[in-house]
């Protein structure tokens, strides 16, 4: 019963989202409810803020930014259109491990006329690419095990050349409570739905992401907490 649920230890269980076999249309309405979860929660403004600050101590020169495990590639998109608002200049990418994902990404960029690049990428087996300024990630930490989510943090931080973000899920009772109840509400998709409080009863807590963080080698990176149950890991390079 939903009642008596504890998520006062990490439990990570295997996502549908995650399967390899996942079927086409399944994987599409799920991006689909993600991408309004995401809008609901504010993922893209919550990055934003950092980003934005970042760019206008660099007015007169094109940062590139590179969107880690995008998915549909929503916050990507979302991020281009601020930054255009604003008249800061960032070049946005963004990779995904799924064929199905970055295909989706693609048409919803092309569709929105936006300059975006999207490509197949698995970070856990070839890290990551240094030709980026700003490196992000949003609600992916919390698929990995705890070597992994190291391994990110690492890699993240050795691809940016002076900024990276993580956005992920604090584990709480509320913020599982609010994965039950928003995904029902948001989304169709019965991926979401599964998928959505499994989520949090995987995420870490953010006095351990500090833990992480520091594992990494990482001393002087900070962790924020977010609203809704949200927390936002900030590391930028001396």
């Amino acid at each position: 019963m939903l009642l008596l649920h504890s998520v006062a230890q990490r439990r990570r269980r295997p996502e549908i989202m995650d399967r390899p076999d996942l079927a086409a249309d399944r994987h599409i309405q799920a991006l689909c409810g993600l991408e309004r979860i995401n809008w609901w929660s504010g993922s893209a403004r919550l990055l934003w803020r950092p980003i934005r600050d970042h760019l206008q101590r660099h007015p007169h020169q094109p940062l590139h930014l590179l969107d880690v495990a995008t998915g549909g590639g929503d916050i990507p998109l979302r991020l281009w259109q601020k930054a255009r608002r604003a008249g800061l200049k960032l070049e946005i990418a963004g990779c995904d491990r799924s064929p199905c994902a970055v295909e989706y990404a693609r048409r919803r960029a092309q569709a929105c006329q936006a300059d975006l690049h999207f490509f197949e990428w698995d970070v856990l087996q070839n890290g990551l690419p240094d030709s980026y300024d700003i490196v992000a990630s949003s609600l992916f930490l919390h698929h990995l095990e705890e070597d992994q989510a190291i391994g990110l943090i690492q890699a993240m931080a050795a691809a940016a050349r002076h900024l990276f973000l993580i956005n992920d899920l604090v584990r709480s009772w509320s913020g599982y409570v609010l994965a039950f109840l928003a995904t029902r509400v948001l989304s169709a998709s019965d991926v979401v739905h599964t998928d959505g409080p499994r989520s949090v009863e995987g995420a870490f807590t953010a006095a351990e992401l500090v833990t992480l963080a520091r594992r990494a080698g990482l001393d002087t990176a900070h962790v924020s907490r977010r609203w809704p149950c949200r927390m936002l890991l900030e590391w930028e390079r001396p």
